[in-house]
Formats: C-alpha cells, sequence, structure tokens
C-alpha cells in the first residue's frame, strides 16, 4: 500500500476522520468515520473543547477487517475553517548549499524558510507554503521541487496561507487534548480546490460557493487554487430554523421534511400533508406549497442577500469577467432536492454552475470534499511548509490476539 494519509475534519456538525492513499491520481479510503458533534462548535467557532476532545480520542481507534488488526491514528493532517484566511504571495531567493551546485532536500527547506520569516497582518499565522514554481540558473522552471538539478540559486514563488491565530490554536488544542498529533495544516478552501483538479468538469478558475450548515465560504480560485476567501454566517441551519418556526415541528422533523421534499416546482393536481404542527394552538397541516414559500423566501431574501454582501466586498477591485466566473457549488447545503433551480435563476450571468462532489468510492458526497482534497494535497511532496517540517502521517497497527 501507498504512504497512508489520515486527515480530520471539523465541520460544524460532525467530525470526520479518513485513512487513505493515492494511487494512480485516485483516492483509495481505508477508513472513513463521522460523528455528530451539534452545540459544540457555533459559526466555526469551539464552544466545548472537552466534549469534542473526548469525542475525537474516541475516534481514534478502529478495526481494519481486512487485515484483522486494531489501527491506532497517532498523527494527521487537520483541515482547518477557512474564516478570515488571507493569501499572499512571495518571491525568494537562496544559494545552493552543495559546493557541487546540486540542489538538495536543504536547499528546498532553506528557501521555505524564507519565505517563512515573511511578515503577516498581526493576530495571523501562517498554517502553510504552496510554491507555484521553483527557478533556477538560466531560467529554468519546476513545478515540483528540482532536486538534484544543477545551480548555484534557487529562487521559489509561493502563496502564504495565513488564518487567524485564534482559529488556528482552538482546532489544535482540540486534536492535542485528544492526544492526536497534527502534522500538516490545510485550509478547507485550498482542499476543495484540490479535489477540482481532478474532476474534469471543474474549471480551472471560478468562484466556489461551499455551503455548509452555518456558514457559507466564497473563494476566489484561480489556476487552481485560492486567492481570495470571504465567509457569511448562513448556511442549512438556518433553513432548519425557518422550518421549525413555520410549521412547528422539531428541528429533526424539520431536517428530515426538507431531505425528503427539498424545493419542488413542479405542479401538482392535490395537495399532500407533508407535516402537521401546532401553530397557535390549532393543528394544521403543510403542503410541498408551504415548503416551497419557507425555502424560496429564505433564499430570496436572506441567504442570497447576504451572498451578494460578502460577493461585492470578495471581488472589490476585479473586473466583470471575474464576477461572471464559473460558479462552483459544494458542500452539504448545496445538496438539498431543487437548489438547482434557485441557483439557476440566481446565477444565470455566471459563465457555467457546476457541483464539487469526490468520486472516490465510499465519499461520494459534497460534504467529503474537503477530505478528499486534503488527501490530494498530502499525497504528493510539493515543497510546502508542512512537508519541509514534518514526517508522513503515522498510524500504529497492532495484529489483534485470537
Amino acid at each position: 500500500m501507498e504512504k497512508p494519509i489520515t486527515v480530520v475534519e471539523i465541520s460544524n456538525t460532525e467530525v470526520r476522520i479518513a485513512l487513505g492513499y493515492e494511487n494512480n491520481d485516485k483516492i483509495n479510503l481505508v477508513y472513513l468515520t463521522e460523528r455528530p458533534i451539534n452545540g459544540l462548535i457555533s459559526r466555526g467557532e469551539i464552544v466545548d473543547l472537552t466534549t469534542l476532545a473526548q469525542i475525537l480520542s474516541s475516534m481514534r481507534e478502529f478495526k481494519d477487517e481486512a487485515s484483522k488488526s486494531k489501527i491506532v491514528i497517532n498523527d494527521v493532517t487537520l483541515i482547518l475553517p477557512s474564516i478570515g484566511l488571507n493569501v499572499f504571495q512571495s518571491e525568494k531567493t537562496t544559494n545552493i548549499v552543495s559546493p557541487y551546485g546540486v540542489v538538495a532536500q536543504i536547499d528546498i527547506e532553506n528557501v521555505v524558510s524564507l519565505v517563512q520569516k515573511e511578515a503577516v497582518p498581526s493576530g495571523s499565522e501562517i498554517i502553510d507554503i504552496i510554491p507555484d514554481s521553483f527557478t533556477l540558473e538560466m531560467g529554468r522552471s519546476f513545478i515540483n521541487p528540482p532536486l538534484n538539478e544543477h545551480s548555484n540559486n534557487i529562487k521559489i514563488n509561493a502563496k502564504i496561507h495565513c488564518l487567524p491565530s485564534r482559529v488556528v490554536s482552538e482546532y489544535k488544542r482540540a486534536l492535542e487534548a485528544a492526544h492526536i498529533r497534527v502534522r500538516r495544516l490545510c485550509v478547507s478552501s485550498y482542499a476543495l480546490a484540490e479535489l477540482g483538479k481532478h474532476i474534469e468538469q471543474i474549471p480551472n478558475s471560478y468562484i466556489l460557493v461551499d455551503m455548509g450548515s452555518e456558514l457559507t465560504n466564497i473563494s476566489l480560485i484561480g489556476n487552481n487554487t485560492p486567492f481570495e476567501t470571504i465567509t457569511f454566517p448562513s448556511g442549512g441551519a438556518d433553513l432548519i430554523t425557518r422550518v421549525v418556526e413555520n410549521f412547528r415541528i422539531s428541528p429533526e422533523d424539520a431536517l428530515e421534511t426538507l431531505k425528503k421534499y427539498g424545493y419542488d416546482e413542479r405542479p401538482l393536481s392535490f395537495k399532500p400533508s407533508i407535516a402537521k404542527g401546532n401553530v397557535d394552538g390549532v393543528m394544521r397541516e403543510f403542503s410541498p406549497e408551504d415548503l416551497n414559500l419557507i425555502i424560496k423566501t429564505f433564499f430570496m431574501e436572506d441567504y442570497f442577500a447576504q451572498f451578494d454582501v460578502a460577493f461585492q466586498n470578495l471581488m472589490k477591485g476585479y473586473p466583470e469577467t471575474v464576477r461572471n466566473l464559473p460558479i462552483v457549488f459544494t458542500g452539504g447545503f448545496s445538496k438539498l432536492l431543487g437548489f438547482e433551480n434557485l441557483a439557476k435563476y440566481k446565477f444565470s450571468k455566471n459563465q457555467s454552475i457546476h457541483y464539487l462532489e469526490p468520486e472516490t468510492f465510499g465519499a461520494r458526497d459534497a460534504k467529503f470534499s474537503a477530505i478528499i482534497g486534503a488527501m490530494y494535497s498530502a499525497s504528493k511532496y510539493k515543497g510546502s511548509l508542512s512537508d519541509s517540517r514534518v514526517k508522513p502521517n503515522e498510524f500504529n497497527r497492532d495484529k489483534e490476539q485470537n
């Protein structure tokens, strides 16, 4: 088996842990598990670190049925939310250490370390450095680290990913409290863009809309990499609340009603009852038309209004051609039945509309997009900050005694 990769993602509603490896440009999953964590995170902020750490700790061990062994996860790649993401461009040059002018691993680490010393905004920290290219003498350019090539110096052009320090420390603390070492950090929008590289229908440059439970991230993706991200506090949980308030049903029933019926514009010859609720002391029955009205009102008067404000801030200084780039939706909320009809109306000026979902067997759902993208990112050495500083992800495999 190829080098194993373990990835942890903590969303507003679930913890997801996946173990797999890359083979022939495909991700093969060995293990994937998820646990609900409702109420432990609010709009991306951890509010109950102790309970979250307990859940993470309980997910560290699993049984590999194929080998009859127990696997204990120790080191992981951690996906961080894109809240407050800043992306900066950097260019640095250093001399080659070898007297023979042969590029070695230490030269890659040296030039990356120069980028690491770049000043970043107060309250932020560098979580990763993603090389765009390496350049040697005579203008020779390389996408991957040019190990064993001859040159007296090496130049790197790289993007620096920065997040607020408080966000980074909170999420790392949760894993450390669960006795899980964080070996690599990966911001969500970058992981999603990495997945997009491996799906033929996804263009190279686009507007990425990651629709979560309580947050929506809008990212400008250029040449398969994020340039900017902006977040607004709305998602699937807010629509569930609307249904609860209007139908007077439980959040669990509201979620099931949305999953089953969604937004359905097809004309009906009769109005079936899809929910019953006590409204002002009177039991009422609700039809698909009632649900359609709630959903359409939510999107047109609330969600898309917040989207427009965030999008205008993201697009400041960009020409109209960038504003009208293809739009790519991902995240669990984008899977709402009938959402594509609302999207076609709202984003009719965009060049095209796409939906980002992994094609990996066992994880073909939009909510696993970042997990699979992070595996692609971690599967190949690219000379990033994380790769140059740490060893590959590790886990223990203990044979069970019969």
